[in-house]
């Protein structure tokens, strides 16, 4: 490790013990919150560390403090949003039993989620976006999030599926879910926003 790069850490941690844990907090949480606004307005490549500082009152090199980079700021926000599905799906599913019922629910609160949603709709309508936010954060992340966004989901898929002696007992929980992130983005394409994005509703 370089002299400069020692220093440049030693001063950061410096800057760091100048807040206290509520401050902390509270700023991390202004970052979440300006970025997210800075996101849906105008995109990750649009937007620079220095815009989401800004707002918040503090250097750009203090950002490093709470994040990596833009993209992991990106990624927590993302993270945040599904975590906000979820609890959704765990409240609205939680007294279904009827598997049909359960899985039109599932189905409806999917599609409401990408139609209501406009960080969500960004990054389903711009391939960029979200192509900017996973070349900049930790792969390892992205992909514990995908990951994660799975094994919340595909479980009361396999429930309801345990439920049933039709058909829907005999698909593949990932493929049921792969229908249903095809019908969120068809719905996003066919919104206002997505028409105005010029891209086609088909998926053919």
């Amino acid at each position: 490790m370089t002299t400069e790069l020692l220093l440049y850490e030693s001063a950061l941690t410096e800057c760091m013990r100048g807040f206290s844990d509520e401050q902390r907090k509270e700023r991390h949480t202004q970052l979440i919150d300006t970025g997210r606004e800075l996101l849906m307005t105008y995109g990750p490549k649009k937007t620079n560390v220095a815009d989401i500082t800004e707002p918040v009152s503090i250097a750009k090199s203090t950002f490093y403090l709470f994040f990596d980079s833009k993209a992991d700021l990106y990624l927590e926000i993302v993270h945040r949003e599904q975590q906000a599905f979820e609890q959704k799906l765990a409240t609205e599913l939680a007294d279904i039993e009827e598997p049909k019922q359960g899985l039109k629910v599932l189905f409806q609160l999917y599609r409401e989620f990408a139609e209501t949603n406009p960080l969500m709709q960004q990054l389903l309508l711009d391939d960029t976006a979200l192509q900017s936010i996973r070349s900049g954060a930790s792969q390892e992340r992205f992909e514990a999030l995908q990951q994660q966004s799975l094994e919340e989901i595909i479980p009361y898929i396999e429930a309801f599926q345990e439920q049933s002696g039709g058909l829907i007992a005999e698909h593949d929980p990932t493929a049921i879910l792969g229908v249903m992130s095809t019908i969120g983005l068809m719905v996003v394409r066919e919104s206002p926003r997505g028409q105005a994005s010029g891209l086609p509703v088909s998926m053919t």
